[in-house]
């Protein structure tokens, strides 16, 4: 019995992250057939595929699982080796086929005899995120060309986040497409992944790969992404909102709690809770070098190009637009030009709440911002909130000179004409406005 689920009776008191445990396991696969958890079947194929699927049955024999598209299934042959990823917990199982029926139309059953070669449970943990906390993820396959989608965030992880596709448009042109599971293949590289509106969180922002990326008949679309390339600041940041967040393992099923690495993060939590909370202000630890790590000051005398993108750095910028997607390709292109650290808003009211955390060096705000025009929010910014100084720039299409005259007088400093153009009009505008044009 230990031998068909890859375990020997010495391993069983091993203290690494794999699951042995024969009658866990079982218990395990009966409390997900019970609540009927949707599981995702990773099949190797070329290329690989990921597809939802829910448990049937379970014995000491055999494994049954159904899916709701059988005509997207390949044709598979016994030996092979498929993954099942459970997304409520974390925990992986892997399995060798043995037999495939094709059933009624719309059911498959697969049979595994050989229940589970082994399992795995990772050792990052994960929190959901709810609705009304409106975190949501952009994701860029590249920043110039290909395909970008947003949408609300699921769960999150130091490791990987799951979000629900909601829009999707080709970078280059704007041009709005149909959200679709095939627009991003598993193992598929993303250029730009931008995390927004993480509770008392600025945007983290780095690259990633698809893991899975799944679908159900007239149901959302969900993409799993691997992080990588996270800053030290945002890493840390994670962290802390992570421990805050994280549930205790073995809560939800019979899974039987281990004592490792993975449960070493209360202690931290409990020797930091002297310490402060981390700081709204995205820039508010010390200006890094991007080669070495050491400190700007440190280094004697900066030249000019230096300071110059010093001073670039340190700009704090306040985008005000309705769409996510639009949000996140307008500031990544300001990032691309030097800058780094911008406050996120929707809507007025959000912007207003954003204005009175600290000094900022711009606003822009597009055309239109729900059912309010971008002149009516200048004006009442102007009015309600503490701006007076801080250029506000508007980005309208086709601007004529009644359109300048009536934004001059709702208090907009500069009209950027839409689609932007970074390298030209907005470049030399923001190089005038903040003295970094070369003596």
């Amino acid at each position: 019995m230990l031998k068909r689920f890859g375990a020997k009776k010495d391993d069983l008191f091993d203290q690494d992250p794999i699951q042995t445990d024969v009658q866990q396991i079982l218990a395990y696969l009966e409390e997900l057939q019970r609540l009927r958890t949707l599981a995702h079947l990773q099949l190797h194929s070329d290329p690989p595929m990921c597809l939802g699927t829910r448990i049937e049955s379970v014995n000491d024999q055999e494994l049954t699982f159904s899916l709701s598209f059988p005509h997207q299934v390949p044709r598979m042959k016994a030996g092979e080796v498929v993954e099942f990823h459970f997304p409520l917990t974390g925990m992986r199982f892997q399995a060798d086929i043995t037999y495939l029926d094709r059933g009624r139309y719309m059911e498959s059953v697969f049979r595994i005899p050989r229940a589970v070669h082994f399992a795995d449970r990772r050792g990052s943990r994960r929190t959901r995120i709810g609705s009304r906390e409106n975190a949501s993820v952009a994701i860029f396959e590249s920043l110039f060309d290909g395909v970008a989608a947003s949408g609300r965030l699921l769960n999150l992880s130091m490791e990987g986040l799951c979000l629900r596709m909601e829009r999707a448009l080709q970078v280059q042109g704007g041009k709005r497409i149909a959200p679709s599971p095939t627009l991003f293949t598993v193992g598929q590289r993303l250029q730009i992944v931008r995390i927004l509106n993480l509770p008392h969180l600025p945007t983290i922002e780095c690259s990633g790969e698809v893991r899975s990326c799944v679908s159900s008949q007239d149901g959302p679309i969900r993409i799993g992404i691997h992080l990588d390339g996270l800053e030290s600041r945002d890493s840390a940041n994670l962290h802390r909102f992570m421990l805050r967040r994280l549930p205790t393992l073995g809560r939800a099923f019979p899974v039987k709690r281990r004592r490792g690495a993975t449960e070493e993060a209360p202690e931290e939590e409990e020797a930091e809770e002297g310490s402060p909370e981390p700081l709204e202000d995205p820039l508010a630890s010390l200006v890094m070098d991007e080669d070495d790590g050491a400190p700007l000051e440190q280094e004697g005398p900066p030249s000019e190009d230096r300071l110059i993108r010093l001073r670039r750095r340190s700009r704090r910028f306040l985008i005000i637009m309705p769409d996510d997607l639009d949000r996140s390709i307008f500031a990544a292109t300001l990032q691309v030009g030097g800058y780094s650290c911008f406050f996120e808003a929707r809507n007025l009211v959000q912007g207003l709440e954003l204005s009175k955390k600290g000094s900022l060096d711009m606003i822009f705000l597009d055309q239109q911002i729900g059912p309010l025009t971008g002149l009516e929010v200048a004006q009442r910014l102007r009015k309600m909130g503490r701006l007076d100084g801080v250029p506000i720039c508007l980005l309208m299409s086709e601007p004529d000179v009644r359109a300048r005259l009536s934004a001059k007088a709702a208090g907009v400093s500069h009209i950027v004409s839409l689609p932007v153009d970074f390298d030209g009009e907005l470049r030399e505008l923001l190089d005038r406005t903040f003295g970094l044009i070369k003596q």
